[in-house]
């Protein structure tokens, strides 16, 4: 601890030295002389032919290393220094109801051991990892269990950009409160819409039955809406209302992203965006009974002796909201903002890319684009913020909010209802805002209808129909790693392209999936597109049943990623730029240059 303490109490006092100082020696030589005990000017070679024309190497890497020193200050002044603010769950609710506890040991209920909780929790704690490998865990005996994901990745840090523990976002929303209860109302929508073309929306009575119901829910500022009010056209799409994310562009054209259907090429790949067609209903309806969900919560994987997911030997393009939540069932997270590069790449025009750009042929004859400000920097780039948005979700999900998933949710409706337990402490939200609802009725009678039920048979109503067999990863539920990682790459794609370039002959997928048909309601832009690609794939986990829809917050934890990276890269360039431009998701456009950000009015 001292060791870091001086290295620290070393550097406090060193000045902010920009790009251009840095690249040209004799500036930052004056410029450190001044304020950081003085370095000799940096040296470099004559233009001599035959010899090297490289800086003298030895005040290379001090520069290099005086650089690395000066944004790692800026992100350390800049860090909070106020603790991430929590709810009150974990104390005020019996027995960790409203918390993750999933592979841990649970009751006949469903409610996680008390010592097993704590043996968890103790082990964040601690950090010790002889602490996570005692903690006590459900079948032990089983060689296939599941097993936690990644705990210790809430410790983790980054050698730049935005270190995973500096993010703050909101307390998750109570367990027992309205925006949980408003929020499970939309599972159980997505529960029964799954197999509805995104193309039929407007005319799909199933889904004029389910945007009735959610409009029954107290909070009006939960899901996206027309006029204060949930419709065909808003249902399952746009952002995170409750934290101010209405991001432009996820409410306008297709539902899907044009990025999610348009082929692309990886080299001489060329990659058609058909994905092998699943299979309707029952098949693919997953968890539908109390004692499969409490089997899954004690650690039991499915997915060990046999893959329960129904296909059919075809293959579609993504037209129901079955098939995009598979596509995000199975993509790495790298996946989603590399196509979108590859699809940007492909309108083969510099308009597609920021005009400010040093090497887009109208700001150069000479030089064109490739290791900087080309396809190998923004792909690295693009890719690189993933990983840093992940371990800051790691650290809020494990070390802060521990918030269970909506799953967990459905059981404690189950056994409310069939043995009176008052889970929420006598609030009567459960029994008019939920059990009292359209949709509640609708899931119940999918339950019934997958388990071969009688219509009189309650013994499983309340049970969320999942859309994968194994149910939600092993992780807590608050914020989405998905929402997080494709907030981040798209926010640094942002940063390169231009937003408002007008993608040519947008489609959408048919009825069946079988074809790609244009677009004709209007233009659709690479900015707004992108933020569909972030909506896309953050409430396409919702739809699975593994997200409530306030865990895309997320996005901001990436975006703030996206954006901490651009600014620490923003000072290793040499060539002359004006900075990057973006229009975050809450509609602010910024500009980043020379390690600063900076809000561009209007």
């Amino acid at each position: 601890m001292s060791k870091t303490s001086d290295t620290e109490a070393q550097h406090t006092n060193e000045i902010d030295i920009s790009r251009r100082d840095i690249l040209r020696g004799a500036t930052v030589a004056t410029a450190v002389a001044a304020g950081a005990g003085g370095l000799a000017p940096t040296s470099f070679a004559t233009a001599t032919p035959g010899t090297s024309l490289a800086q003298n190497p030895i005040q290379r890497a001090q520069d290099a290393a005086r650089l690395r020193r000066q944004r790692a200050n800026v992100n350390r002044r800049e860090a909070p220094n106020d603790p991430q603010e929590v709810n009150d769950d974990e104390i005020r609710l019996p027995d960790f109801i409203g918390n993750f506890s999933k592979t841990l040991k649970h009751n006949a209920r469903g409610e996680v051991g008390r010592a097993s909780y704590l043996s968890m929790t103790t082990a964040l704690a601690s950090r010790d990892d002889a602490d996570f490998e005692a903690i006590r865990v459900g079948r032990e005996n089983d060689p296939n269990r599941e097993r936690l994901v990644s705990p210790q990745a809430a410790y983790a840090f980054e050698l730049s950009g935005l270190d995973g523990n500096a993010n703050r976002i909101p307390a998750a929303p109570a367990f027992d409160g309205d925006v949980t209860a408003a929020e499970m109302g939309e599972m159980y929508a997505y529960s029964v819409t799954r197999d509805v073309p995104f193309i039929n929306y407007g005319s799909s009575n199933r889904i004029a039955r389910v945007v009735r119901s959610l409009n029954e829910f107290t909070r009006s500022d939960i899901f996206p809406s027309d006029g204060g009010e949930v419709t065909p056209d808003t249902f399952g799409r746009g952002g995170i209302p409750l934290f101010g994310l209405n991001a432009p562009g996820t409410l306008t054209g297709p539902f899907v992203s044009q990025f999610l259907l348009k082929e692309f090429q990886i080299g001489q790949l060329t990659v058609d965006q058909r994905y092998p067609k699943l299979e309707r209903g029952a098949a693919n309806q997953f968890m539908t009974t109390f004692e499969q969900v409490r089997a899954i919560q004690r650690g039991f994987n499915p997915n060990a002796s046999e893959n329960p997911t129904q296909f059919r030997d075809t293959r579609r393009f993504i037209s129901r909201m079955r098939d995009l939540s598979e596509w995000v069932h199975r993509d790495f997270p790298l996946q989603s903002p590399l196509h979108a590069l590859s699809v940007i790449f492909g309108f083969g025009t510099d308009d597609a890319f920021d005009p400010a750009l040093p090497y887009l042929r109208a700001n150069s004859s000479t030089q064109g684009g490739f290791a900087s400000f080309g396809l190998a920097d923004i792909s690295h780039l693009t890719v690189h913020g993933p990983r840093q948005a992940l371990t800051g979700a790691w650290y809020q999900k494990w070390l802060n909010h521990r918030r269970a998933r909506p799953e967990v949710y459905g059981m404690r409706v189950n056994v409310q209802l069939r043995d009176g337990f008052s889970y929420l402490g006598g609030s009567d939200i459960l029994g008019q805002e939920v059990a009292d609802s359209r949709v509640f009725r609708m899931a119940a009678n999918e339950i019934r209808r997958v388990n071969g039920a009688s219509d009189t048979d309650t013994s499983n109503d309340g049970i969320l129909p999942m859309g994968f067999p194994e149910g939600s990863p092993a992780h807590p539920a608050y914020p989405g790693g998905h929402s997080s990682f494709v907030a981040a790459g798209a926010t640094v794609l942002k940063a390169f392209v231009n937003e408002d370039f007008v993608i040519p002959d947008p489609v959408q997928a048919d009825a069946n999936g079988r074809n790609l048909v244009p677009w004709t309601g209007g233009d659709v832009t690479i900015g707004g597109e992108l933020n569909k690609l972030v909506a896309n794939v953050t409430h396409a986990r919702d739809a699975a049943g593994m997200h409530w829809r306030s865990d895309g917050v997320g996005n901001l934890i990436g975006e703030a990623v996206g954006i901490a990276l651009l600014r620490d890269y923003s000072v290793t360039y040499n060539e002359e730029f004006d900075g990057l431009t973006l229009r975050k998701f809450d509609g602010q456009r910024i500009r980043i240059s020379d390690g600063r950000v900076t809000n561009i009015p209007g």
